[in-house]
């Protein structure tokens, strides 16, 4: 049968081999403590045979390992390579089957002592890996059938949605919030105040503060200069300036005449001014020297 005509549903493919390596792993922990019994019994022999049987059972942890966790978690789905696990499922098939073939060689070669009985549960605890080995065998193919065909793994995407859908920013070890509050709105206004603020004041204030506002250096008094209740003094900005004093060091020099406004025009051209005669300052000419 083509695996077209193979009726299967790619989503429940995870799931199947899943189940399928967990009976595989029950099993072989079930082989390896048998054989523990069979090593300790009376008469019983450890040869190679035995002992490779009892070494298949920790060979196959890391494929267990690759097969069933792998393709199941995004950070690890680039090592899920099909063509990869189909490959492994494969070979550890035939592993298993070499494993049960030496545990009944070991029988036959009646070296079991008084545990031939054990022994013989350990070949059929080999045979049902090698036969579940089997299974996710076809069941690897027809990942890389279905992976030729999709370019993607059957059902693992989906999983992994199914698994994986949280918000970065509400991962697990995430200061974010959990709840419905995580997007909430902050209402953070900068201008609560700006209602009952008066109007900026005059120049009076260096800093442009309002008058009504207290001052730090003069108390709640406002710009009333009074002190504060711990004796701080006044604001130096708005005591008097002690270099526009009248002092013998400095006097006051006259200043430019007061405009009428901050930018006053220039004053026009007088024409009358051309047709006056030139005249010379009032001076003592005669001590010039000709």
């Amino acid at each position: 049968m083509a695996f077209e005509d193979l009726e299967l549903n790619a989503e429940h493919v995870p799931k199947f081999k899943l189940a399928f390596h967990i009976g595989q792993i029950v099993f072989a922990l079930v082989l390896w403590c048998m054989e523990i019994a069979v090593f300790r019994a009376e008469g019983s022999i450890v040869t190679g045979n035995v002992g490779w049987t009892f070494a298949v059972c920790f060979l196959t942890i890391p494929a267990w390992v690759y097969l069933a966790m792998a393709p199941r978690f995004p950070r690890t789905r680039k090592l899920a390579n099909p063509y990869a696990m189909a490959c492994v499922d494969g070979l550890f098939a035939l592993i298993w089957l070499s494993a049960f073939s030496t545990q009944a060689a070991y029988n036959t070669a009646n070296h079991c002592g008084t545990a031939c009985g054990i022994s013989k549960a350990c070949v059929a605890m080999g045979v049902f890996v090698c036969l579940l080995f089997c299974v996710t065998t076809v069941l690897s193919v027809y990942t890389v059938k279905y992976y030729q065909w999709h370019n993607r793994l059957p059902g693992y995407d989906k999983l992994a949605l199914n698994s994986q859908n949280i918000d970065p920013d509400k991962a697990a070890f995430s200061t974010a919030p959990h709840d419905e509050e995580a997007y909430a709105p902050v209402h953070m206004d900068d201008h609560d105040n700006d209602a009952t603020r008066p109007a900026h004041s005059d120049y009076s204030d260096p800093y442009g503060a309002p008058s009504h506002i207290s001052d730090p250096y003069t108390g709640a008094a406002g710009v009333s200069g009074s002190q504060v209740s711990y004796g701080a003094p006044q604001n130096p900005f708005q005591q008097q300036n002690p270099f526009d004093d009248d002092t013998e060091y400095r006097r006051p020099s006259p200043g430019p005449p007061a405009a009428s406004g901050r930018y006053n025009p220039p004053t026009a051209h007088d024409e009358d001014d051309d047709t006056r005669p030139v005249t010379f300052p009032s001076a003592n000419y005669d001590r010039i020297t000709r």
